[in-house]
């Protein structure tokens, strides 16, 4: 009995006792930090199927010139014309889009006299201009405060579709490519495919 009781006093004992609960503090605060790990592991892989309204959202983020989705929703209402059939477009723009930022600008004009001791004197006129632009922060990290995108013009229109050889299908065409693009019929070509 007694050997049982010495043993009972070593484990008992302060430095072991401090060294357990040193190690049981370090294991409590490792599950912690993996458990919140894996809820926000959970909860990113989630956001893009969340249900809005009762209806299930998926969200696609695709990045694509703004050549190529003007392009496709020309296509794909070309394609619904009467005769059409399947249609090719392609579109080139004269430039790519312009973003005008806003900008804080700050005037100061210094005025400043000064007397010689002949009698004369002279005026000294200083101004400085100094221009930031203005940043806003996001999610995403800092961005330009933007004030508006100017989009690129149409320099040129194709269009290849299987009905272009019926001269109405071809004037339709022709005519709703000139309205949605907003350009000059001299810009808009419309050829029947192979």
């Amino acid at each position: 009995m007694e050997k049982w009781s010495e043993a009972i006093k070593k484990v008992i004992s302060k430095k072991y006792v401090a060294n357990i609960l040193v190690l049981l503090a370090v294991a409590i605060i490792a599950l912690i930090v993996s458990g919140d790990f894996f809820v926000k592991d959970a909860s990113s892989n989630n956001n893009s199927n969340q249900p809005i309204n009762g209806t299930l959202v998926h969200q696609v983020v695709e990045n694509r010139t703004e050549e190529e989705v003007v392009e496709a929703r020309l296509k794909r209402i070309l394609e619904e014309i009467k005769g059409a059939g399947e249609v090719q477009v392609m579109i080139t723009f004269e430039m790519g889009a312009e973003i005008v930022p806003a900008i804080n600008t700050v005037e100061s004009t210094d005025t400043t006299e000064e007397k010689d001791s002949n009698g004369g004197s002279r005026v000294v006129n200083s101004q400085s201009v100094t221009t930031n632009t203005v940043i806003t922060n996001e999610s995403g990290g800092n961005k330009p405060l933007v004030l508006k995108e100017i989009k690129p013009q149409v320099k040129g229109v194709i269009v290849v579709a299987e009905g272009a050889d019926d001269i109405a299908v071809k004037a339709s065409l022709y005519e709703a490519v000139k309205t949605v693009l907003q350009v000059p019929g001299h810009r808009v070509q419309v050829y029947p495919r192979n």
